[in-house]
């Protein structure tokens, strides 16, 4: 059987992934006399869902190979394993009635599992090594959590006199800009940046930066913010001074927009929405600066105007991201202490959050050699399988790098490599919030990203067997159109290629398009599920209409 042991299989919606991977797991398990080729297989997923959907489709396969027989007539599945095996229906239905047995009675080593579960595993067999408790509880409700180390920093206020003074002063800017004084909202909205993968390199330097550290940027802060309007406003007086200089009549401008504009900066307006909401600086590019009926206007000031329209905005600008920065100051600077809350609660308990367990891995146990790892883990994989890449995280796949290539890059007792498979779909990415990154995916299939040696094997798998003509040729058409608008070339590029799936043999279908006007956000799941509702009864009355709904 001669195959890549590194294959990626870039599998758009309906595209016979399922199939793909549960016959690619079949060939390995059913490709030798022995009946333990499972033990050696890691497969991941990413939901519970998913694991036990394909730990289902695994066994029913293999109870269903080893009943071929004259009456049992063999799957389309069934003739494509032995096919690609090269070994008889005969050989076949035996190795698989034994390998199923095996799985039934070894279940544990049946590993199809998710990242997470397996991060957790392996956390807790370097327990010891890491110096947490072995019985270790893992944290769920990160919500829950956050919003008690949040109390109980805010319970501080009163006795700690530098975080008492930070909050307070917090407190009252809030107030002054008419928002709520209730600060522990905007204390737990920053502190939720702690439990973000994406964030965890930015996050570092905050470390050994103490609450002293960030009332002294703070200050820093609130000059350069003060120098910036000061020069704003000198620059936006020149125009004045300009425009008195040439006896120019402010009346001249068209709705005197260009007066007024620089007027409102030396008065102190430095609000991007009140200032550059207009086509001022569009009309200076142009020379357009006048009205049509001024004679004689002079029109040499123009390029003088422009450029310093444009200084001003420039600095106005500097001006609105450290203000931003500046607005921001100080629920960063509780942050570390929101972190310390937090340790404190999961050591009183002993837990450990499901986001801390790949940064841990990435600073503990990665850089071990790969034999040990397997061996405190009492498996040894040869074989790995990854579904749904494109929401696996930049952490967790850095840190499954090195088990993986230890297996690509290295004999087993038989003289063989091991393998890995995986397949993702960089347009069906949902998951950066909590740290995937479809950029991943779309480096490795264009192979601009070579983790090993040995360079992948990309499939693009063509035909969507799930719905019908009308549904695949819309969402072909669609993406293929709308992929001009994205700016990033390697998007635009997946959405062109990503998007011409064959259709099958189920004609048909309906895409409809609804605009449902709503000005209260709140109520939009409702008015989403009554529309749906009255399309599903629209459809459902007609005579001799059977409807398949898929829910996506």
């Amino acid at each position: 059987m001669e195959t890549s042991p590194y294959k990626i299989y870039s599998a758009s919606a309906g595209s016979g992934k399922t199939y793909t991977l549960a016959k690619e797991y079949l060939k390995i398990i059913l490709s030798s006399a022995t009946a333990k080729s499972y033990r050696q297989i890691l497969a991941i997923t990413f939901t519970n869902k998913a694991v036990n959907e394909m730990k289902q489709r695994i066994l029913d396969n293999l109870y269903a190979f080893s009943k071929v027989d004259e009456e049992n007539k063999p799957s389309d599945l069934f003739l494509d394993v032995a096919k690609e095996l090269n070994v008889s229906t005969e050989e076949l239905q035996k190795r698989a009635k034994q390998v199923h047995k095996s799985i039934l009675h070894n279940y544990a080593f049946f590993d199809i599992s998710t990242i997470d579960k397996f991060t957790h595993r392996l956390i807790r067999t370097f327990a010891k090594d890491l110096k947490i408790p072995q019985n270790f509880e893992v944290v769920l409700d990160i919500e829950l959590l956050l919003s008690e180390a949040v109390e109980r920093l805010l319970a501080k206020a009163g006795t700690d006199k530098l975080l008492t003074s930070t909050l307070l002063e917090f407190t009252f800017e809030k107030i002054d800009d008419d928002k709520s004084w209730d600060i522990s909202f905007d204390l737990n909205k920053v502190g939720k940046m702690l439990f973000n993968e994406n964030n965890i390199e930015h996050l570092k330097s905050f470390k050994t930066k103490s609450i002293t550290n960030f009332l002294e940027l703070k200050k820093t802060l609130s000059s350069t913010i003060k120098n910036l309007e000061d020069a704003a406003i000198q620059k936006a007086k020149t125009v004045d001074v300009l425009i008195q200089t040439e006896g120019i009549d402010v009346a001249d401008f068209p709705r005197q927009t260009l007066p007024n504009h620089f007027k409102k900066i030396v008065e102190g307006e430095f609000s991007l929405l009140k200032l550059y909401k207009n086509k001022l600086g569009e009309n200076l590019e142009q020379g357009k600066i006048f009205k049509a009926t001024v004679k004689n206007a002079p029109d040499h000031i123009a390029p003088m105007l422009l450029e310093i329209y444009n200084s001003v905005k420039n600095t106005i600008y500097q001006r609105a991201m450290y203000k931003n920065v500046y607005a921001n100051l100080v629920p960063l600077t509780v942050l570390n202490e929101i972190q310390k809350e937090i340790n404190a609660i999961c050591k009183e308990r002993d837990q450990l959050t499901l986001a801390s367990f790949n940064a841990i891995i990435s600073k503990e146990i990665k850089n071990q050699p790969a034999p040990f790892i397997y061996e405190r883990l009492g498996e040894k994989y040869r074989h790995y399988f990854v579904d749904e890449f494109q929401d696996t995280s930049e952490l967790q796949w850095q840190n499954l790098i090195p088990l993986i290539g230890n297996a690509l890059e290295s004999l087993d007792d038989y003289g063989k490599k091991g393998s890995l498979l995986l397949v993702g779909d960089a347009k069906q990415a949902i998951y950066r919030w909590r740290g995937g990154k479809a950029e991943q995916f779309i480096k490795l299939t264009n192979k601009e990203e070579l983790p090993y040696v040995l360079e992948p094997k990309t499939t693009e798998l063509p035909r969507n067997y799930r719905s019908y003509s009308e549904i695949i040729n819309f969402n072909n058409n669609f993406f293929t159109i709308t992929s001009n608008l994205l700016n990033n070339t390697a998007y635009a590029d997946l959405y062109v290629s990503g998007n011409k799936q064959e259709i099958n043999t189920k004609t048909g279908g309906l895409v409809t398009l609804s605009f449902i006007p709503n000005e209260k956000e709140e109520q939009d799941n409702d008015l989403y599920c009554e529309s749906v509702l009255e399309t599903i009864t629209a459809l459902t009355s007609e005579k001799n209409t059977i409807i398949k709904i898929f829910a996506f």
